[in-house]
């Protein structure tokens, strides 16, 4: 076979297989492929590496040492301790898998392997020899073609969390759409596609919605309007999520001591401005009565007031710094910022 239908093959398998579109996936599986080909000098890869591969031709047959089982545990074998190493496993199995799909691919030409060497049998796919593929043949090119395919399938579905991350998203069921959101929170901002209704008039609630956080199966969420929590504020009847732009979350923990809460959560203001940034937690504060909290319909509830304690249930910046003016709290809250 040509030394690119070893490559599209490979990195098609390899995306499939693996569920990935990582570039340094994809590119040890491009090596990978190649390496069988070290045994002979007129391979692409043999004329790189001339002089191994004039030693390894003059000493072995073609399609032999190269091309079995062993050669991929070898392989194997040295890739995942370079991969335990730097705590990339999943890249690292990439070049084995690449060589083991290269050296099957070849099982369906006219000379076949020795998939099994050194025991000196010929691994053959297709026991007719015409139905065999020549390189660079007109079958080879439409192997070629259905992998490139392949490998276009594989990293659209790799792209959207794999096969069964897509199967859940296109029949919105939560368990795979929550995972593709733990997926992806830590380093994009990810957004819900919800088709449902308000629980309060049975309206319609359709539209897209910035995910703040998962409680179990249900979202929290946000629009220009408010927060909502599926489940309670919006009856869902399907949600899909869409990754969005890169957005790095950061979560801190702020103290008072019985001191005045406007000026460090000012200070938080002005650190990170422009960011959306959600505060959890429990408050004691010295003036009660002087909080107002305004009952808004169709919304999460993200500040209480039981006794003289505030409770914040990601509650914005902004209306956390319009509650406490003026009070002297006691308490420790957890911030929740995304940085874009």
């Amino acid at each position: 076979m040509m030394a690119i239908t070893h490559s599209a093959i490979a990195t098609a398998g390899t995306s499939l297989i693996l569920g990935t579109a990582n570039p340094l996936a994809l590119g040890l599986a491009i090596i990978g492929s190649q390496l069988p080909d070290l045994d002979t000098t007129t391979s692409t890869v043999g004329k790189i590496f001339f002089s191994i591969s004039s030693w390894i031709e003059d000493r072995f047959p073609h399609r032999s040492v190269t091309h079995c089982l062993l050669a991929t545990a070898a392989i194997a074998i040295f890739s995942i301790s370079i991969g335990y190493f730097y705590g990339d496993i999943k890249s690292a199995i990439a070049l084995p898998l690449g060589h083991l799909l290269s050296c099957f691919s070849d099982t369906f030409t006219k000379q076949g392997v020795q998939l099994f060497y050194p025991y000196p049998a010929w691994a053959i796919s297709v026991s007719n020899p015409r139905r065999r593929l020549k390189t660079g043949g007109a079958g080879e090119l439409w192997v070629l073609g259905i992998a490139i395919a392949l490998l276009t399938l594989g990293i659209y579905l790799a792209n959207g969390g794999g096969i069964t991350q897509k199967v859940s998203q296109n029949l919105g069921l939560k368990d795979g759409v929550v995972e593709l959101y733990n997926q992806n929170a830590s380093t994009h901002q990810v957004y819900a596609r919800i088709t449902g209704y308000w629980a309060s008039d049975r309206t319609s609630a359709d539209g897209k919605y910035l995910i703040i956080a998962n409680e179990g199966n249900e979202f929290i969420v946000s629009d220009e309007k408010g927060i909502y929590k599926t489940g309670e504020q919006i009856i869902t009847s399907k949600v899909t999520t869409e990754v969005g732009e890169v957005a790095k979350t950061e979560i801190i923990r702020i103290s008072f001591d019985d001191e005045e809460a406007i000026a460090q959560l000012e200070e938080l203001q002005q650190t990170y401005p422009g960011t959306d940034i959600f505060l959890n937690g429990e408050l004691t504060v010295d003036f009660p009565e002087d909080v107002k909290i305004p009952v808004e319909p169709n919304q999460m509830v993200t500040a209480e007031l039981v006794g003289s304690s505030l409770k914040l249930n990601y509650c914005e910046l902004e209306r956390a710094i319009a509650y406490l003016k003026e009070q002297y709290v006691v308490g420790t809250v957890e911030v929740k910022i995304w940085r874009s």
